[in-house]
């Protein structure tokens, strides 16, 4: 059986997916799963984790989170209340067709106004902030962003950059894009301020004077997020718990309620599909791969007749 493609409704592809999540609680293993559906392993794996998060952040089952969610072991010490749960879940696309709100560019400016007010580290923070809506990248990959990403070493922002394979949870480089007035004008604030506290300098008028192979943000520590190992030996999987208490921190101050980062990528998603963009492009910001994978996680959203209609002439 080949993977399935998405034509407007998420539901045929997430069938497969929660069969794949089926089948590794019941024992599978992923080669055996991806063998029987003709997708790479790696597919499996990610199409899991998605339902399994997706479940941990809707079921509210007690014992599993969203950091656990990839774990096959934890995810089979709670086999009985996941495949109870997953009889009624809705497929992220169904969710959003009813309502799943998107942030608006007043919503997320109005946001940056209450965090500017609230924080004690508001140049650093408002620049983690706006990051994240700027070029769509998970808040790991915001974490292992380098001075040298951002900035040439005339000390010039790289509108457009890449994200290092090292840097990328995927192991793929691939473009980023520094068009955002508001990101850069945030920046432009907090590196001066970094500079002045002497905050990991460099070489005077290269790189604005900042170390290029410096993390692009330094957290409270002054040295960078922690990014520590985790899951079987030889697996490359990694987590920030400070970035991403950072973020929930930031949403917080902006009075977001159940809004995340995976929310920020939705809103990111949204505006390309609104300006045009088709699930290839979208998926090359966001870092996936599979135009059927785009479509599942970040479907399209179905504008209002009202919407529409609005002034066509």
């Amino acid at each position: 059986m080949q993977e399935q493609e998405l034509s407007g409704d998420p539901r045929p592809s997430w069938d497969v997916s929660v069969m794949m999540l089926r089948a590794v609680l019941d024992g599978a293993a992923y080669d055996a799963v991806a063998a029987l559906h003709g997708v790479s392993r790696t597919a499996v794996e990610r199409r899991i984790k998605a339902v399994a998060t997706h479940l941990a952040g809707s079921a509210g089952i007690d014992g599993l989170n969203q950091n656990g969610a990839a774990f096959v072991r934890r995810l089979r010490l709670h086999r009985d209340a996941l495949q109870t749960a997953l009889d009624g879940l809705q497929p992220p696309g169904a969710e959003r067709a009813m309502g799943t709100p998107i942030l608006s560019e007043p919503e997320i400016a109005a946001g940056a106004v209450r965090i500017r007010g609230r924080s004690q580290h508001p140049l650093e923070d408002l620049a983690l902030y706006y990051m994240l809506f700027a070029i769509g990248a998970r808040p790991l990959e915001i974490a292992r962003l380098e001075v040298r990403d951002y900035l040439d070493a005339a000390g010039s922002v790289r509108r457009v950059s890449v994200l290092r394979e090292e840097a990328a949870i995927t192991s793929r480089a691939r473009p980023l894009y520094f068009h955002s007035t508001r990101l850069n004008e945030a920046m432009n604030a907090y590196l001066a301020d970094r500079v002045r506290c002497g905050a990991g300098l460099g070489v005077e008028g290269q790189y604005r004077g900042l170390a290029p192979g410096s993390r692009l943000f330094l957290s409270a520590s002054g040295k960078g997020f922690e990014i520590t190992p985790y899951g079987e030996a030889g697996q490359r999987r990694f987590r920030c718990r400070g970035i991403q208490e950072t973020y929930r921190k930031l949403f917080r101050y902006a009075e977001f309620k159940q809004v995340t980062a995976l929310t920020a990528r939705h809103t990111v998603a949204d505006r390309l599909y609104t300006r045009g963009a088709d699930e290839a492009q979208v998926g090359l910001l966001l870092g996936i791969a599979e135009r059927s994978a785009v479509r599942e996680q970040f479907p399209r959203r179905q504008q209002t007749m009202e919407e529409l209609t609005r002034d066509l002439v």
